[in-house]
């Protein structure tokens, strides 16, 4: 029976998808979560438990460290066979890691990466994905956004902030804009069975980058993994909620962050909708698929 398991990460993001198809068992995650929570590394210890040592296809949905973070466990431990990420490796330049690559975890984004290079996974862009569909059996994954010809500046930015020649003044204006575009960046999935919607992955897309993917097409999903950690409203709207009107709208927040802004907010989004909600704080979410 399949599954998808919304991981409590803290205020990250992990998905985990156990599929059943006619070829045997298939195991997708969506973001990895951060590299700890609470001193534990949720990611690897649900592979562990559920006895997987290999996992189909890992997407990672833009370049930030609780999306990434959870990934460096699985190096040396599981086999990933096909990788989606906005890029690939990235070595910053020396003076960029006391500022910005060691508190957001980059050395790991690197060790990981170094592992997926030297293990022959196949990697593939999010760009190279926009528009594709990926099938497991009856189930399909696809990519709503990166639209086709769509522009990863954040991407860009982190690129340049590889180079070694790199200025103190420029790093400064690189990470800042680095930091304006990158949730922007963030891809977006939909998980379909036949023609039915299960779960729409948003990352931590914007309202905006949303009603784009959305442009077009009916989608009424399940479940909803709502942008952002349900804060700041630039990343999600009654408006859209309305449209996808899912039955579970799934938050992924710890308690630190949860407060009465985050409840009155979400909670709009739930009447608009005509969803109930779960917080991952709340602990980890299972449904049958």
């Amino acid at each position: 029976m399949s599954e998808l398991h919304i991981l409590d990460v803290g205020r990250a993001d992990c998905g985990v998808l156990l599929l059943d198809t006619p070829e045997g068992p298939r195991t997708v995650v969506v973001d990895g979560g951060g590299k700890y929570h609470e001193g534990r590394r949720p990611l690897l210890e649900f592979l562990d438990r559920r006895g997987i040592t290999a996992v189909d296809l890992l997407i990672l949905t833009h370049l930030h460290q609780d999306h990434f973070g959870g990934f460096v466990h699985l190096a040396d431990r599981v086999e990933v066979r096909r990788a989606i990420a906005p890029c690939g490796d990235l070595r910053f330049a020396d003076r960029v890691y006391p500022v910005f690559g060691d508190p957001e975890y980059y050395r790991e984004y690197h060790t990981f990466f170094q592992y997926l290079d030297r293990s022959g996974t196949e990697l593939l862009s999010s760009a190279d994905c926009a528009g594709r569909a990926f099938s497991f059996g009856d189930y399909t994954l696809e990519c709503l956004y990166p639209l086709p010809g769509s522009v990863l500046r954040s991407v860009t930015y982190a690129r340049a902030l590889c180079d070694p020649g790199l200025t103190e003044e420029r790093m400064e204006l690189l990470l800042e804009a680095h930091k304006q575009c990158c949730n922007e960046d963030s891809s977006i999935w939909l998980l379909r069975k036949g023609d039915r919607d299960l779960a729409l992955f948003s990352g931590d897309s914007t309202d905006e980058t949303m009603r784009a993917a959305l442009c077009g097409r009916q989608v009424r999903p399940r479940l909803h993994k709502l942008s952002h950690h349900g804060i700041c409203t630039r990343y999600f709207s009654e408006y859209v909620e309305k449209m996808l009107r899912p039955e579970i709208l799934v938050v992924s927040v710890d308690k630190i962050h949860y407060t009465e802004e985050v409840e009155k907010s979400v909670d709009a989004l739930c009447a608009a909708g005509g969803s109930r909600v779960h917080y991952t704080f709340q602990g980890d979410l299972k449904l049958t698929l």
